[in-house]
């Protein structure tokens, strides 16, 4: 007969593990308190309790790293689905930490390939509130991923604002000469050639060392604006 008690995951084992393993520590502590006063035991306990915290930290980092692998695996099989629920599992179980972020952005990214662009903007959104330094390659990725979504539903003025924000936001970062690009490029998209022209002038003016201001520069001449 098959016993109907609940088969325990890894992750509870370990947790069951542990949590014995802690209390076993503070028994012995209680139980040896004078002892333990009279010497440097309670530095060897104490210690003892903060390698098992932190080998607890290591497992938590470690099943977090292997379900967004799984996340990846699901994505290279072309089970979207599957990659969605997991993603949206990290980033309940996992909130305000690293692995949450990326779990955001990938299911941000997969918003947008299925062409769910409000979705994919506030899943955007999300990461961007949880990361640490926004200017960095993946809250550029972030702020771009918003403004793509705005382009592909035909709001160019919205999604050159959105590219513009970033630069005044972040203006001395290397991205932004670049976001500022995709902003004319918008504006021209848009048929406002005097936003574009204006905005390919202050990526020539403001960032006249970076490559971007050669581009700036060729659009410009494309424009009619020749510079001295």
């Amino acid at each position: 007969m098959q016993s109907s008690r609940k088969r325990l995951t890894k992750e509870e084992l370990h947790r069951d593990e542990f949590t014995a393993a802690l209390f076993r520590l503070v028994g012995y502590a209680e139980k040896n308190y004078p002892k333990i006063l009279a010497g440097l035991g309670v530095v060897v306990v104490v210690g003892l309790i903060g390698y098992f915290i932190q080998d607890s930290s290591n497992r938590r980092t470690q099943a977090a790293l292997d379900a967004i692998g799984d996340v990846e695996v699901a994505l290279m099989q072309g089970n979207t689905s599957s990659a969605i629920t997991r993603a949206q599992a990290i980033a309940r179980d996992y909130p305000g930490e690293k692995i949450a972020g990326r779990a955001l952005v990938t299911l941000a990214n997969i918003y947008f390939d299925q062409g769910r662009y409000e979705e994919a903007t506030s899943h955007y959104r999300q990461f961007l509130d949880v990361i640490d330094d926004p200017a960095d390659p993946q809250g550029y990725g972030a702020w771009a991923g918003i403004a793509s979504a705005m382009e592909a539903q035909n709001n160019l003025l919205g999604a050159a604002g959105q590219y513009t924000a970033y630069a005044d936001k972040h203006g001395q970062t290397t991205f932004a000469p670049l976001s500022l690009l995709e902003a004319a490029r918008c504006y021209q998209s848009a048929d406002d050639p005097d936003r574009a022209r204006e905005t390919y002038l202050r990526v020539w003016a403001d960032y006249r060392t970076a490559p971007a201001a050669r581009e700036a520069e060729t659009q410009l001449a494309i424009l009619g604006h020749l510079l001295n």
